[in-house]
């Protein structure tokens, strides 16, 4: 997927999501004496992706200067067929011109999709792909009071598990022990997998204590 970025328009906020980007995305950054700087995490962001990466700053200050290059760059992509689908990222709403250019000339063939950000471009760009079902899983709303119990009884639960395993030599252990009630709370499941994490007899000892703060 092509990013085409107005980084004078929307400066790291609209770098958020880099962190999905793939070796298969392209990212084409326009910039000006305006916005010479990004936040580091970014810029590791698209190294570590190897996704391919141009910058283009703009020569002479002009008042849409940068619009001007981000279209010219759109033709000259579909022009050459090195891609079929473009990302805009900027707040500019001019840009909807452009879109509505390519969906007049020609149709499905050439596709420019608008957004603030790379994750929100990358959904709009409806990609059928595993890190566009991670943002959406990621974007589910929850409810803030349902979350805080949840976190309330984890918290007790932790504690708990310290004053059972404290003072035995397991007490140093409990993120594996934790990985043991991961598997479920059947007492044949915990049984199991307490065996094969801590040997049989250390196994037998971890399950029996175990059985002090479950329900089962």
């Amino acid at each position: 997927m092509y990013f085409l970025i107005d980084y004078e328009n929307v400066h790291n906020t609209g770098m958020h999501g880099s962190e999905y980007l793939l070796p298969s995305d392209h990212i084409l950054l326009f910039y000006s004496d305006a916005a010479l700087t990004m936040e580091q995490r970014h810029l590791g962001h698209i190294r570590d992706s190897g996704c391919g990466f141009e910058i283009c700053k703009l020569v002479t200050p002009r008042k849409n200067g940068l619009d001007f290059y981000i279209a010219t760059k759109v033709g000259e992509l579909f022009g050459a067929e090195r891609c079929k689908n473009a990302v805009l990222i900027s707040n500019d709403t001019g840009f909807q011109s452009i879109r509505d250019y390519w969906q007049e000339r020609s149709g499905t063939k050439h596709r420019v999709t608008l957004s603030a950000d790379i994750e929100q471009g990358i959904l709009s760009a409806n990609e059928p792909s595993e890190r566009a079902n991670t943002i959406r899983a990621c974007r589910k709303l929850a409810d803030i009071g349902q979350f805080y119990a949840a976190y309330q009884a984890n918290l007790t639960f932790q504690q708990t598990l310290r004053e059972i395993f404290a003072g035995t030599s397991y007490q140093d252990r409990l993120p594996e022990i934790q990985a043991v009630l991961k598997k479920g709370k059947s007492p044949r499941l915990l049984y199991l997998d307490s065996l094969k994490r801590f040997g049989r007899k250390d196994g037998q000892e971890v399950y029996r204590l175990l059985k002090n703060c479950t329900n089962f």
